[in-house]
C-alpha cells in the first residue's frame, strides 16, 4: 500500500507552531492513511520545500518526526530537499493482508468512531482554551492501534481529516448507500459544547484523524474500547443528522482544498 500527502504552510499549519510539531504532523497524517486502509506502515520518503536553512528549526523539524518513525518502527528510506515556500510531502509505503475499501460498506451496517471529534477545529479556532485540543491539532495520534483490531471486522474505512460529514459521505458515495448519524452519539471534548458553534466543529471541523468505519451488526460486542457507534448505513443517499432522536437541519460541509478561502 501507497499513501502521500503535501502539507503547506498556512493551510495545514502555522508557521508559528513548534518545529517539533510539524514534524510529527506531516508524518502523522500519513500514518493515519495507512490505518484507513488497515496497512502497518513500513517506510517514508520524505521531501521538504523550504524557504532557507535554518539548522535549530531544522533539528526539531526532524526530531518530531523521527519521534513518530520510531514509535511505529517505520524507517525513513529516502526523499529529497528544496528551496521554496515551506511545503512537506510525505509518502508512506506499507503492508497489509486486506485492505479495506472505502467502497465497501452495506445497508445495515453501524457507523463506528475511534474517539472524539471536533477538537482540532475548536482549537484552530481557540488555541489557549483548551490544551487537550490544541494536542489533538498539533500532535495527532494515528490510531493505528484501532485499525489492526478492527481490521478483520471493518467493511469499509476512512480517517477523518476532512470532517465527519465529508469523510463518511464519501463511504456513502462509493458504497451507493445513505447513513443516519445521532449527534448526541458522538464523543466530544467538554471544552467544545461551550463554544456557539460546537455542532460545526464536530461534524465539518476536520484534522482529527480519527477513524471511521462501519461493521456489520453482529460484530457489535468485538469493538474495541473507546469506539463509538454513531449511525447505520441506510438505503438511499446523503447523511441523516439527528439529535436526540430528532433530525437537525445542517448548512455547513467539511474542508474542500478549492473552496476554500
Amino acid at each position: 500500500m501507497v499513501s502521500t500527502d503535501t502539507l503547506l504552510a498556512g493551510v495545514h499549519f502555522k508557521k508559528s507552531d513548534s518545529a517539533i510539531s510539524i514534524g510529527h504532523k506531516c508524518l502523522a497524517v500519513n500514518l493515519s492513511d495507512m490505518a484507513a486502509m488497515g496497512a502497518l506502515p513500513k517506510w517514508v520518503l520524505l521531501n521538504l520545500t523550504l524557504p532557507e536553512i535554518k539548522p535549530k528549526w531544522l533539528n526539531q523539524f526532524l526530531q518530531g518526526f523521527a519521534d513518530l518513525l520510531n514509535q511505529h518502527q517505520v524507517q525513513l528510506v529516502g526523499g529529497d530537499t528544496t528551496k521554496g515556500p515551506l511545503a512537506i510531502t510525505v509518502t508512506v509505503m506499507g503492508e497489509t493482508p486486506r485492505a479495506i475499501q472505502r467502497n465497501t460498506a452495506q445497508i445495515n451496517d453501524l457507523i463506528v468512531i475511534s474517539g472524539e471529534l471536533g477538537s482540532a477545529a475548536f482549537a484552530l479556532k481557540h488555541p489557549k482554551k483548551s490544551k487537550p485540543c490544541r494536542q489533538q491539532l498539533t500532535m495527532p495520534k494515528p490510531r493505528l492501534d484501532v485499525a489492526q483490531q478492527v481490521r478483520n471486522m471493518a467493511t469499509a474505512m476512512i480517517d477523518v481529516s476532512d470532517g465527519l460529514l465529508a469523510d463518511l459521505g464519501h463511504i456513502c458515495n462509493l458504497s451507493g448507500t445513505g447513513a443516519v448519524i445521532e449527534l448526541s452519539q458522538i464523543p466530544v471534548n467538554n471544552d467544545i459544547k461551550q463554544d456557539d458553534k460546537w455542532i460545526q466543529y464536530v461534524l465539518a471541523g476536520g484534522d482529527d484523524y480519527q477513524l471511521c468505519f462501519t461493521i456489520s451488526q453482529a460484530d457489535e460486542e468485538k469493538l474495541p474500547m473507546g469506539c463509538h457507534i454513531i449511525g447505520q448505513m441506510i438505503d438511499g443517499q446523503g447523511i441523516v443528522v439527528l439529535n436526540h432522536h430528532q433530525p437537525i437541519t445542517i448548512d455547513f460541509e467539511g474542508y474542500q482544498h478549492f473552496n476554500h478561502d
